[in-house]
C-alpha cells in the first residue's frame, strides 16, 4: 500500500509542479496517449467482431457470426442491397474523446480528473434502424431479446427480396430468435480499461 504523503511535502510538490510547466504537459500527454490506446483498443474490437465483419461484408457474405442455418445476417435482418449498416456505428465511436478537467494533489500524489465523452446506448441504438419496422433497431434487438422469424427465414437469391439475398417463406412456422453479444460487450470493455489510465509514471520519473 502507498505511503500518504505528508501536508507538508504535498503542498512543497504542489507548489512545484505548479512552476513546471514542462512537467504538467507530460503529464497530460501521458494521460491521452493511453486514452488513444484504449478507444484503438474498441475500435479494433469492434472492427473485428464477427457481427461488423459479417454486416460488412454485405448480401455476399459467409454466416461467421454462426447464427443461421444458412445465408447471413445481412439477408435476415433485411438490409437494402448496398447498404453500409456498419458506419453510422462506426463514425459515433470514433466520436469517443477525453477532456482533461483538473488536477488536484491528494494523500499519495496528484490526481487527474478527466472527461470521456462517448456515444451512448440510446445514440447506437438511434442509428440502427430495423429496414422493415419503424422505430425498431437491429442493434437493440440483436442483442436483447433477439431478432425473430428464424423459421421464416429462406437464403435464395431473388429480386424481390431487400438484400437480393433472403426473404420471408410463409410456409414455415415461425421458430427461434437470432441473437448474440455485441456492441454492449465492447463498450463494457472499454470502460473497464479506462480504469487503467493513470499517469503514475509521471511521478515516478520526476519526484
Amino acid at each position: 500500500m502507498a505511503k500518504a504523503l505528508s501536508r507538508s511535502i504535498r503542498n512543497s510538490v504542489k507548489s512545484q509542479v505548479k512552476k513546471d510547466k514542462d512537467l504538467l504537459v507530460q503529464a497530460r500527454l501521458i494521460i491521452e496517449k493511453q486514452f488513444r490506446n484504449v478507444k484503438n483498443q474498441m475500435i479494433r474490437d469492434f472492427q473485428s467482431h464477427p457481427v461488423t465483419r459479417e454486416l460488412k461484408a454485405g448480401s455476399g457474405a459467409s454466416n461467421i457470426t454462426n447464427t443461421l442455418p444458412e445465408g447471413n445476417l445481412y439477408g435476415f435482418i433485411g438490409f437494402q442491397e448496398g447498404v453500409d449498416p456498419i458506419s453510422p456505428l462506426s463514425n459515433l465511436l470514433e466520436q469517443t474523446n477525453i477532456f482533461i478537467k483538473n488536477r488536484s494533489i491528494g494523500m499519495h500524489g496528484f490526481i487527474w480528473t478527466y472527461i470521456v465523452t462517448s456515444p451512448s446506448l440510446q445514440e447506437l441504438y438511434s442509428s440502427t434502424p430495423m429496414p422493415w419496422s419503424n422505430g425498431a433497431s437491429w442493434l437493440r434487438e440483436i442483442e436483447g431479446r433477439g431478432i425473430p422469424n428464424l423459421g421464416q427465414y429462406m437464403n435464395k437469391l431473388s429480386t424481390t427480396s431487400r438484400s437480393g439475398a433472403g426473404f420471408q417463406n410463409k410456409n414455415k412456422s415461425s421458430g427461434g430468435m437470432v441473437r448474440i453479444p455485441y456492441i454492449k460487450d465492447i463498450l463494457s470493455k472499454f470502460e473497464d480499461n479506462l480504469n487503467s489510465i493513470e499517469a503514475s509514471r509521471v511521478s515516478a520519473k520526476n519526484f
